[in-house]
């Protein structure tokens, strides 16, 4: 038997398509602009990318085995989904497919200090079960640790999704 989410303040899988669709919408927009900024400074990881931890939201957007699989059922999510890590990724700099730096990026293109954007959204593609697009995450992710930048937050250190 699958595990779900059967909190109270649960929004449901229909609320988070909507929400996410919605956000898409606006990242698409920002995208466009190449506001990039935009990306630094507004809240949607919960429901973009959502995990299967509690967070400031209580258990409102958190997904488990039963969520996911319905969610994975639905194309235009999962394109959906897919399309705003690619988006995320673009401002912060880096190229989810090609696994690499954006080749002459915006200045407001670059990572922007989030580590845990970053740790959601690889603790999300886990969770969904996609591979490929993990592994460039954790791939920047390590950039980014050569780098010399923190992934700690709150006294959480959210290194090791990513390491080997």
């Amino acid at each position: 038997m699958m595990k779900r989410n059967t909190e109270q303040d649960f929004a449901g899988i229909e609320k988070i398509k909507e929400k996410q669709a919605w956000q898409l919408a606006q990242f698409e927009e920002w995208a466009a602009r190449q506001d990039w900024q935009r990306f630094h400074e507004t809240h949607y990881d919960w429901w973009m990318f959502p995990v299967d931890q509690p967070s400031s939201y209580g258990f409102t957007w958190v997904v488990y085995d039963y969520e996911v699989n319905e969610l994975k059922k639905d194309p235009v999510y999962v394109k959906n989904y897919l399309r705003g890590v690619e988006l995320l990724l673009l401002a912060w700099g880096w190229d989810l497919y090609n696994e690499q730096l954006v080749e002459n990026p915006a200045a407001d293109q670059h990572w922007s200090n989030w580590p845990i954007r970053l740790y959601k959204c690889g603790s999300s593609l886990r969770l969904f079960g996609f591979t490929r697009e993990f592994e460039s995450v954790k791939k920047y992710a390590q950039y980014l640790m050569r780098q010399g930048h923190s992934f700690a937050y709150n006294n959480r250190d959210l290194r090791t999704i990513f390491l080997d």
